[in-house]
């Protein structure tokens, strides 16, 4: 039987730590385990545990413990963000995860009569529920590509969410969730000439690609404006 250990080795006033020798950790015949059937029931128990938490802190134990929690927390440089990495064509980007709701396969695209633009691509069934459908690759000015896809690529479809505003965009392909670490991230330049700069907080590197890190406001300001 092992023994019950409390901190410090606190014993019970006159008792020592009888739970370790005549209790369930000892020979067991203490004649109150019939009662109590374990020693932590026990009263004699409850009283050295409670001289251990009213004793009074060792010396310098405070004022370790108040140098300790003033410190400067360095939870920040190790901090990293979730994000969702996709592809528009040649463009690599990212959106926050929690403006992600689901990634989705390819489902048919339904246009809206005199509605349907270069941004807003019509509306599109998901799980039962229709959502307008975007093309980001319009919104950010992704031009065409004749550069052939990445082997394996599959394009997806990504519900966003913000609110009340929900859209789809399609990607051709969606690469995952990774954790970037914040000191990765870096301003945007702007000598750059993409157009997708405009909607971008951030960029860093992944796996050799330089990918936007795309800020999720811009972006449904930008959806909401070209609403049917």
């Amino acid at each position: 039987m092992s023994r019950i250990e409390l901190p410090l080795a606190i014993t019970a006033p006159g008792a020592g730590d009888c739970w370790n020798t005549i209790g369930v950790s000892g020979d067991q015949s203490c004649p109150e385990l019939v009662r109590f059937i374990h020693c932590r029931n026990c009263p004699v128990f409850e009283t050295a545990a409670r001289a251990f938490f009213d004793r009074r802190a060792p010396e310098g134990y405070l004022a370790e413990w108040n140098e300790l929690l003033g410190a400067p927390s360095g939870a920040a440089e190790g901090e990293t963000a979730s994000l969702l990495l996709f592809r528009l064509r040649d463009e690599w980007l990212a959106l926050g995860t929690a403006a992600v709701v689901e990634v989705t396969p390819v489902r048919p695209v339904h246009r809206i009569p005199h509605r349907t633009n270069a941004v807003l691509a019509g509306l599109v069934n998901i799980r039962g529920r229709l959502y307008l459908c975007a093309s980001l690759h319009g919104l950010l000015g992704v031009e065409p590509s004749d550069a052939p896809a990445p082997r394996g690529a599959v394009p997806r479809m990504v519900v966003l969410q913000r609110g009340h505003d929900s859209w789809v965009f399609t990607a051709e392909q969606v690469l995952g969730v990774h954790r970037i670490p914040r000191d990765q991230l870096r301003a945007v330049p702007s000598t750059l000439a993409n157009p997708s700069v405009s909607f971008s907080q951030a960029v860093f590197s992944w796996e050799g690609q330089s990918v936007g890190y795309l800020d999720e406001q811009r972006i449904f300001e930008g959806l909401r404006s070209r609403e049917p």
